[in-house]
């Protein structure tokens, strides 16, 4: 399977679905509990939380793990490219898209959410960030370890995948940790700011690694549209021979 979408159209359809479904997450949890109305119609609850971008199992889940599988499968395609023209980085391309690939797993499983029954981080109601614990000394070595392929990509995508990076892990480390201590035992039980609080800090939170993983794909979609052309080695012209006169005729010389 190849995506040969142009990558500025690619970047405008993920925006405009990023945006799309913020926003109807937002204005479902406004009136349910923003303004505490739990009834309004037949399954209103089961329809906020499938909008809701901070549960699991529905269409904002659904949408960040395709958007992963998405990053892996042109990870893939750019490993393939790099490899026929001779690059040197084509199994850091491959490896990159199998973490992807495995984020995107987790994103539909809700595996990383087992860390917080290992208990690492002692924080009272914050205590489920465990998995953030756990997941910084990787996410480290993992870093460390692309640092000469980042350094070797056109400057354009190197500052498209840093700021793609800082955004995602903004959200998931620094929006997280902060929403974690703005109520979120209150969500569902008292309407008003109490709930809404937290479901800010978390829309912020999801919108922050949405758009940066929306981010990275454009520029691993930009790398892989317009790959680095290997500089090739300019050849001399031969000498040019001098010309000389017919044997048995003199030059002619034109005078003014």
């Amino acid at each position: 399977m190849r995506l040969d979408l142009p990558a500025s159209r690619l970047l405008r359809v993920l925006l405009w679905s990023v945006a799309a479904i913020h926003l109807l997450s937002l204005g479902f949890t406004i009136v349910y509990h923003g303004f505490g109305v739990y009834d309004l119609i037949p399954y209103w609850g089961r329809i906020v939380k499938f909008f809701y971008v901070d549960k699991e199992q529905n269409l904002p889940t659904w949408f960040s793990s395709g958007l992963l599988f998405l990053a892996a499968l042109l990870l893939w395609q750019l490993g393939g490219a790099d490899r026929a023209s001779g690059g040197r980085f084509h199994r850091h391309w491959r490896v990159l898209a199998a973490v992807f690939t495995g984020l995107s797993l987790d994103e539909f499983s809700q595996f990383h959410e087992l860390g917080a029954q290992a208990d690492v981080l002692d924080a009272g109601g914050a205590s489920y960030l465990s998995w953030l614990v756990l997941a910084a000394p990787l996410v480290l070595v993992l870093a460390l370890s692309y640092l000469r392929l980042l350094l070797a990509l056109p400057p354009r995508v190197r500052w498209l995948m840093l700021g793609a990076a800082a955004l995602f892990l903004g959200g998931a480390a620094g929006i997280e940790v902060l929403g974690a201590y703005t109520g979120r035992e209150n969500i569902g039980f008292t309407p008003g700011w109490a709930s809404m609080r937290y479901v800010l800090a978390a829309s912020a939170e999801e919108l922050c690694e949405m758009l940066g993983v929306v981010l990275f794909v454009y520029a691993t979609a930009l790398h892989l549209q317009n790959p680095p052309t290997t500089p090739t080695t300019p050849t001399r012209p031969s000498p040019r021979r001098p010309t000389t006169p017919k044997e048995g005729r003199a030059p002619s010389y034109r005078y003014r």
